[in-house]
C-alpha cells in the first residue's frame, strides 16, 4: 500500500454498458488505483442540484434536459441475455457502486471522500454532451483530480468554453488522455500544469489482463488462428476493408464482437459472437493473430498487450465531431501510424517491434503512475 492510511476515493466516469472501451478503462483505473491501496467507489446517481437543472432546462430545453440528466442515471442498458448477465456479473464482482439520491446522501459522501477523481474516456466531449458532474461540481472544498479525461476532439465547443474554463480552474491536478486536449486545455484555463497521461487500461500490464481474462466463459468454439474484428463505426466501407485484410493477412477465420453502436455488423463465413463480456472481450483480444478495429480501447489494448492490428478511421478529418485526433495521438506517440488502413500499402501486415514499443510505454506507465499517486497524496 502506497499511501500511510487507506484514503478514500471516488470515481466519477461512466462504468459503462455496451461499450466494451468504457467498460474496460473503468475496471482499469479502478483495479489500479485498489492495487496501490485506495479505497474505491464509484458513483451511480446524483442528484442534480436545482439551479443546474434549470440551466439545462434553459440551454437545452426539456426533453433535452432529461435525457441529459438520464445519462448520468443509467449507467447499464441490459437485457436478459447471456451477455447482460455476464455483464452484470462482471460489475457487481468488481465496482463498489454508491447510490446517491438525495442531498444529504451526497453531502455524506462528500464529507467522507478523501479525492475526488473524474476520467477517464470521452466525459469532456461537449460535442457529445456537457454535464457538470464530471467536471467534479458537487465536490465543495474537497481534492478534484482529473485522470485522463479527454476532450473527444481538438477543442471545446465555444458555447461550453467559458462554463468548462470555470470548472477546471477548481482542480488541483488535471491530467488528460491526449496531446491534443493539454494544448486546447491549457490555452482555454491559463494553467501551465496540465499534462498528458496514459489511458487506464495502459496502467495494467498484460499479466493484469490475462488474470482478469482466465475466468472466460465463450460457448463456442474459437479457431486457433483468426482475426478479431471490433468496429463501432457502421461504415458502409468496412466490409471492402475486412476483405482486404483477410487477403493481406492470409488469415481466413474472423471472429467478430458486435460492438453496442454497431451490432448488425457481419462478414462471409464469420464467427459472430454475440456473449462477450469484458472479460471475454480481453480473452478473444489476447488470443487473436490479428485485430482490426476503430476503436481506440481496442487499438490501446492491441498496444498493450502487443498484437498485430489494423486502424480503420471512423471519422472524415474535416468532421467537426471527428475523434481522429485520438487515434493519431496515440499511433504516433507509439511510431504507429502505419498501422492505419491503406488499401496501396502492405506496411500494416507487417509484425510491430513491440520491443521497442513495450520500452515507451514502460516508461509512459512510471510516469503516469507517478502523477496518479502525487495528485492524490500532495
Amino acid at each position: 500500500m502506497i499511501a500511510d492510511k487507506m484514503k478514500k476515493i471516488l470515481l466519477i466516469t461512466w462504468i459503462g454498458g455496451g461499450n466494451f472501451g468504457t467498460c474496460l478503462q473503468s475496471y482499469a483505473l479502478n483495479a489500479k488505483l485498489k492495487q496501490l491501496g485506495y479505497h474505491v467507489s464509484f458513483v451511480q446517481d446524483i442528484p442534480i442540484r436545482f439551479k443546474s437543472y434549470i440551466r439545462l432546462v434553459f440551454g437545452f430545453g426539456l426533453k433535452v434536459a432529461k435525457k441529459i440528466i438520464g445519462k448520468f442515471y443509467k449507467t447499464t442498458n441490459e437485457s436478459n441475455s447471456l451477455q447482460g448477465a455476464k455483464r452484470r456479473k462482471f460489475q457487481q464482482g468488481n465496482y463498489n457502486v454508491l447510490r446517491i439520491n438525495t442531498a444529504s446522501k451526497l453531502n455524506e459522501v462528500v464529507k467522507n471522500t478523501d479525492c475526488f477523481i473524474t476520467g477517464s474516456d470521452q466525459i469532456w466531449n461537449t460535442y457529445v454532451d456537457f454535464n457538470p458532474r464530471f467536471f467534479l461540481d458537487f465536490a465543495e472544498n474537497k481534492k478534484r483530480v482529473a485522470y485522463a479525461s479527454s476532450i473527444g476532439t481538438d477543442d471545446v465547443k465555444e458555447e461550453y468554453k467559458e462554463v468548462v474554463k470555470q470548472h477546471l480552474l477548481k482542480f488541483d491536478h488535471i491530467g488528460v488522455r491526449e496531446e491534443a486536449a493539454v494544448k486546447a486545455l491549457s490555452k482555454l484555463t491559463g494553467r501551465n500544469d496540465i499534462v498528458q497521461v496514459l489511458d487506464p487500461t495502459f496502467l495494467l500490464t498484460p499479466t493484469d489482463w490475462r488474470e482478469m481474462s482466465k475466468n472466460a466463459e465463450i460457448e463456442i468454439k474459437i479457431p486457433q488462428k483468426y482475426i478479431l474484428c471490433y468496429l463501432i463505426g457502421a461504415n458502409s466501407w468496412y466490409t471492402e476493408q475486412l476483405a482486404v485484410v483477410k487477403e493481406k493477412t492470409n488469415i481466413d477465420n474472423i471472429v467478430i464482437i458486435p460492438s453496442a453502436e454497431n451490432p448488425s455488423f457481419a462478414f462471409e463465413n464469420a464467427i459472430v459472437y454475440k456473449n462477450a463480456s469484458p472479460v471475454e472481450f480481453i480473452h478473444l483480444l489476447q488470443n487473436a493473430t490479428f485485430v482490426c478495429t476503430d476503436s481506440f480501447h481496442a487499438s490501446a489494448l492491441s498496444i498493450n498487450n502487443s498484437k498485430n492490428f489494423v486502424e480503420f478511421m471512423r471519422f472524415k478529418d474535416d468532421d467537426i465531431k471527428s475523434q481522429n485526433s485520438r487515434i493519431y495521438d496515440l499511433l504516433e506517440h507509439y511510431g504507429l501510424t502505419e498501422r492505419i488502413y491503406d488499401k496501396g500499402s502492405d506496411s500494416w501486415t507487417e509484425n510491430i517491434d513491440y520491443e521497442r514499443v513495450q520500452t515507451i510505454l514502460d516508461d509512459d506507465r512510471k510516469r503516469s503512475l507517478d502523477y496518479l499517486v502525487d495528485a492524490i497524496e500532495n
